[in-house]
């Protein structure tokens, strides 16, 4: 039998049996999805790696807690996020937030046409933040966490996570203005 032709249901059961084909299929079927999602934390390939690898185990032990009226795919993003989350606070440093001084310098445009960018584009441009401030944005812009929630996860204060943002968006404004005139992108190009 293909694990394609294998349920969710009957992967977890199997692995709350401690049962290795059925924790390897598992890991294959979700292996992508999850180390993509790895990447956005911690850009070192390696470092993904092995966040995923302490992702999985934490999935492994913890299975049998598994409600399995919710998604089986949001349960293990969020033990995986929590895994990188936790990464980040071991490894963290101070130089990774964006500092004051950096926005003071930058102009604000309004009608920078980021609608024409590509989502690799948009992408690129959230990578190019400072590794606190950006694991700060992905938690509160894409993954939904409030500040609060934040500020308990990485030990920082709530007011830290909101001028962290604040700065985050004033920054990525600029370079996507600045990366819309290099590439030709503008008011008279559309």
């Amino acid at each position: 039998m293909k694990s394609a032709d294998i349920s969710d249901d009957e992967l977890i059961s199997g692995c709350r049996q401690n049962n290795r084909k059925s924790q390897e299929m598992l890991y294959r079927r979700y292996a992508r999805s999850m180390y993509n999602l790895c990447l956005i934390y911690e850009g070192d390939r390696d470092n993904a790696k092995d966040i995923l690898q302490e992702g999985f185990i934490k999935i492994f032990r913890n299975i049998s807690g598994f409600d399995s009226s919710n998604s089986l795919s949001g349960w293990m993003k969020k033990i995986i996020t929590n895994t990188a989350i936790d990464y980040y606070r071991k490894n963290h440093h101070e130089n990774d937030f964006i500092h004051l001084e950096a926005i003071d310098q930058l102009t604000e445009d309004e009608n920078s046409p980021v609608s024409v960018l590509s989502t690799d584009e948009i992408i690129s441009q959230v990578e190019r933040l400072p590794e606190g401030a950006r694991k700060i944005f992905q938690l509160h812009a894409i993954e939904g966490y409030s500040h609060r929630e934040i500020a308990h996860l990485l030990h920082i204060s709530v007011g830290t996570s909101k001028s962290q943002i604040n700065r985050a968006k004033h920054l990525l404004q600029h370079w996507i203005a600045g990366y819309n005139m290099k590439s030709g992108i503008g008011e008279g190009n559309r």
